[in-house]
């Protein structure tokens, strides 16, 4: 399976939140899908030395500020990714000296992204995050730039496809339902072949 081609296709609309204007991908949703679609997936939260010998899930820069980082390793010999994230509050500004609570949250929203990067799911949401601050003659708070749903547009998936992303027999039977009228026999054929496949494990 390619996985990057098969997941940046799911679409995760009913998956996502919105706060502060942002547009976030839940992090148990995203886990959900890797492990679904990668069963042999590792993610890996890095631990760090603090200065009194302690290990601790972030590193601290000379002015307090956190970051916290997240690997996702694909295993059977796909490439993974590491991503770095700066710890943050509410708003989506880097905070100095932050709490339990304040980098555990990061490191769940690092591990979201750090999913996306390494499979391709939700992608479109990271679209323009490098975009500059406004300036002070701007009244607009920062935020991600999240292009219109028509320009990130991808094509139909086929029904093959889709049966193939089927996750468990639930879905299956859910997909079915909803395409069963007009089924051609190679159809229907591809629907009892994952119906085994989903059966065997």
């Amino acid at each position: 399976m390619n996985i990057w081609a098969t997941m940046s296709q799911i679409d995760i609309r009913k998956f996502t939140e919105k706060k502060n204007g942002f547009t976030y991908l839940s992090w148990p949703h995203a886990l959900r899908l890797l492990k679904d679609h990668v069963p042999n997936a590792i993610v890996e939260k890095h631990k760090f030395p603090q200065s009194d010998g302690t290990l601790l899930p972030m590193m601290l820069d000379s002015q307090g500020y956190a970051y916290v980082q997240v690997t996702v390793h694909l295993g059977d010999g796909e490439a993974g990714t590491t991503e770095i994230m700066p710890v943050l509050n509410h708003a989506n500004k880097a905070i100095q000296n932050p709490n339990s609570f304040e980098v555990n949250a990061q490191i769940q929203r690092c591990m979201a992204k750090a999913i996306s990067m390494a499979t391709g799911l939700g992608i479109h949401l990271y679209a323009g995050e490098d975009m500059p601050a406004p300036t002070s003659a701007q009244s607009e708070p920062v935020r991600e730039q999240v292009a219109p749903p028509s320009t990130f547009k991808t094509p139909e998936m086929s029904l093959a496809t889709k049966i193939s992303l089927c996750p468990n027999m639930d879905s299956l039977k859910k997909l079915h339902s909803e395409v069963q009228l007009g089924l051609s026999a190679d159809d229907r054929q591809l629907f009892t072949k994952r119906k085994q496949e989903l059966a065997n494990g």
